[in-house]
């Protein structure tokens, strides 16, 4: 399988001739095999049920959108796609790139990953499948060695003496040369337990899907003490099935895993049957998710964060309906009273640009329909009064907030950064948002 790694609206271009060694320019630009290119092509570019994934851009490259994480193809070219949160483009930004997204995906999905925050650089050299793949063989090596819990399960047998509880109807249907022999049913301490069924099958799955030598000998080591249990079949049962009590403390960090793994939680991609374990996240969902993740940590105590409400509506009245509803990313209150409204962008703002703005030249690189919305919020929710925020993630030409925006002399926009390495906002000391959090 050949590895190729890019950034977010990076460009992929066909080679006739190509070979595992070709390579492009860095991480904006990669090499991909024909078969693969075709495949994305004809099945990633969209329809009227799936979202592109991709879109040509020109005759010989594709240009990849916002989705990060990894696509294998049938012809088992493995596509990672990560974050474009830098300008920048040196050595180490594919193993920041890889790091960042590894700790966005761990908060958003409650992935158990205790040991991230040591873990050596060279670590992040192997590609993204791979690591989550190690992460998730490590958390089940821990479970194993608390021991694999067993509950009781009835079983159904025929056996050649009595066990047990008599099927007395199943006994009168029995043929004559059988009628030595007794159908009874029991309760049988034994591992097959709806954790322990998508555990093996969790396993089984990254095994196939892995590349790595290490990953795979350990996944077939812990295989081994699933070997009595069979394999789940109806995933979304089990997990519903799943205990969570103070006996199976510790399986608690594996459920977020197999929900994972499981694509119950994430879409994964349609090749991912294929040849490897396939997943692409929305990068400005993901991004959403982590800076609310965040912000519920940093909150005051007598405020509280709520996410995607859906209070008010643009129209409240239309021949007794309400019409096109608003829904802010984030919204702060107080006894049930809107404070302020927060709303993410993943995008690369720039504050060195001109602050003029006309049809021509866009302040910051800002999208006036973004002031439309948050305007909307603004009048909606806080009722014209108060401050509003624009958060988009820092880089190194977006480290400081900008000037307070004035709708009016009620309504204020303010845009300001989110520090994805030390996981605060970035804003000044007199900045609103600040009486909100600790």
């Amino acid at each position: 399988m050949s590895i190729v790694a890019i950034r977010e609206y990076g460009l992929l271009a066909k080679a006739p001739m190509y070979t595992p060694t070709s390579s492009g320019l860095g991480l904006d630009l990669q090499f991909i095999p024909m078969s693969a290119w075709n495949w994305l092509l004809a099945q990633a570019s969209g329809d009227t049920h799936h979202k592109p994934l991709v879109r040509p851009s020109g005759a010989q490259h594709l240009q990849v959108l916002n989705y990060v994480g990894s696509l294998v193809t049938p012809c088992g070219t493995q596509i990672e796609i990560l974050p474009k949160h830098t300008l920048s483009l040196n050595d180490n930004t594919q193993t920041a790139s890889r790091r960042l997204l590894l700790k966005m995906v761990a908060r958003v999905y409650e992935l158990n990953m205790r040991t991230f925050e040591w873990a050596p650089l060279q670590l992040f050299k192997q590609p993204l499948p791979e690591l989550l793949i190690g992460y998730f063989l490590n958390t089940v090596k821990q479970l194993v060695r608390r021991g694999v819990r067993r509950d009781y399960c009835q079983v159904r047998d025929e056996v050649a003496y009595l066990k047990g509880r008599l099927q007395v109807e199943s006994q009168l249907r029995q043929t004559p040369g059988k009628q030595h022999r007794f159908n009874v049913e029991y309760d049988e301490f034994i591992e097959n337990r709806p954790e322990n069924r998508l555990l093996h099958t969790c396993l089984n799955r990254v095994l196939h899907a892995s590349q790595s030598v290490e990953n795979q000998r350990l996944a077939r080591d812990l295989l081994r003490a699933f070997q009595t249990v069979p394999a789940s079949v109806h995933y979304q049962q089990d997990l519903r099935r799943w205990q969570m009590d103070r006996t199976m403390h510790h399986y608690r960090c594996c459920k977020s895993w197999c929900e994972f793994i499981l694509s119950m939680q994430t879409p994964f991609a349609m090749a991912g049957l294929h040849h490897g374990l396939s997943f692409l996240l929305p990068m400005n969902i993901l991004f959403e998710k982590y800076v609310a993740g965040v912000l519920q940590l940093q909150l005051a105590n007598d405020v509280k964060l709520v996410l995607q409400t859906t209070k008010h509506s643009l129209i409240d009245r239309h021949n007794d309906r309400s019409l096109f509803q608003l829904k802010p990313d984030m919204v702060i209150e107080k006894n049930n009273q809107a404070l302020t409204v927060l709303d993410c962008k993943w995008k690369r703002l720039s504050q060195y640009h001109a602050t003029t703005w006309n049809s021509t030249d866009k302040a910051y690189d800002l999208s006036q329909s973004d002031f439309y919305q948050l305007y909307a919020y603004g009048q909606k929710y806080l009722s014209g009064r108060g401050s509003v925020f624009l958060i988009y993630p820092c880089h190194e030409h977006f480290n400081a907030p900008l000037p307070a925006f004035h709708f009016d002399e009620a309504l204020r926009l303010f845009v300001v950064g989110f520090d994805l390495e030390h996981d605060r906002v970035v804003c000044d000391d007199d900045n609103p948002i600040w009486h909100w959090l600790t």
